[in-house]
């Protein structure tokens, strides 16, 4: 079963969304030595690591029966909580990752021009809302373990 009841699928997403507003702070401060090609190559792969695991989560949770599926790993004393808690977190992820993967796609066609440019301001204040996005995702997702696979 892994780490407490926690699938493996669960475990390598949950760790993932850990990882992500660390690294990418990490890449941040890479942006702002001018280290753009370090700073972009990080993004990429962490966005592209993040959706990895999500995406295998999702498969093993669709065969497992769903959320409620994975509702039924909580206590019941906590499953209204957990319910409320993941439509929460869902939202805050899948709006996260929808933005983190459109500054991603509009970055890249613009990485080739002049850096910093005319969108770097806007790239900057995108980033910082995704960067809390990635927070609130991690802190809901630990809420989320915690109600499920934990208590």
């Amino acid at each position: 079963m892994g780490l407490f009841r926690a699938t493996l699928p669960i475990n390598l997403t949950y760790t993932a969304t850990l990882l992500a507003p660390w690294l990418s702070l990490l890449s941040f401060r890479l942006a702002k030595r001018r280290r753009y090609a370090a700073h972009r190559a990080i993004q990429l792969a962490l966005l592209g690591l993040c959706w990895a695991t999500v995406l295998g989560f999702e498969v093993s949770l669709r065969i497992a029966g769903g959320s409620g599926a994975f509702l039924l790993a909580a206590n019941p004393s906590y499953r209204t909580w957990a319910r409320a808690l993941l439509l929460v977190h869902v939202t805050a992820a899948v709006v996260t990752y929808a933005a983190w993967s459109w500054l991603a796609f509009v970055s890249q066609h613009r990485f080739r021009q002049a850096l910093p440019g005319a969108f770097s301001s806007f790239h900057r204040t995108c980033g910082r809302w995704v960067w809390g996005g990635l927070w609130f995702t991690a802190a809901s997702a630990t809420g989320m373990y915690l109600l499920t696979f934990m208590l």
